[in-house]
């Protein structure tokens, strides 16, 4: 009963960001529309390495239906599921703004109902090796988001520049991209 709440309550704050756009359909059950792919769990990655670790999994083959959706990443166009759609796999891309737009794309997708289904998001990162070992499983308390940037090699930087760290739309590093 928990779990099936926390579920709720995931997809109602994945998809809050487009709210005002939403339109409510009262009294439809979604799960019972013919059509949809309604699975049991989607795995939620960041970039190809974090994705192509589910690929070529005896036991359950997320490659053999392949969902384009509109919306998604254009390096990472489709959701993957296994035959009965009971487990899918997307991948969003780096940086917030990737992952924002991917999940409320997926979730207002008509291809999809994840009125039942959870959420996991499966990365990769870095870890005090004090603190936990490898593939070890931890909540991040903190994440550091550097967003979209280029990043320049350090015998590349221009003498004029204070770091490498360069924000997409700019010249310079203390350049704020304009609207």
């Amino acid at each position: 009963m928990r779990a099936s709440k926390f579920a709720s309550l995931l997809l109602a704050a994945l998809s809050f960001s487009s709210l005002c756009a939403a339109v409510p359909v009262a009294g439809h059950n979604l799960s019972k529309r013919k059509g949809k792919i309604a699975p049991k769990i989607v795995i939620i990655s960041m970039f190809a390495p974090e994705a192509e670790v589910w690929y070529g999994i005896d036991e359950f083959d997320v490659l053999a239906r392949n969902i384009t959706v509109p919306g998604l990443s254009p390096l990472f166009p489709e959701a993957h599921c296994t035959k009965d759609g009971d487990i899918c796999q997307v991948t969003t891309g780096e940086s917030e703004i990737n992952a924002a737009s991917t999940i409320s794309a997926l979730v207002h997708s008509p291809y999809f109902d994840f009125t039942t289904t959870y959420f996991m998001v499966a990365g990769i990162a870095g870890v005090n090796p004090e603190v936990g070992t490898l593939g070890s499983v931890t909540f991040a308390k903190y994440a550091v988001q550097v967003a979209l940037q280029y990043e320049f090699d350090i015998r590349d930087i221009p003498n004029n520049f204070t770091t490498g760290y360069i924000p997409f739309g700019t010249d310079a590093p203390d350049d704020y991209p304009q609207t």
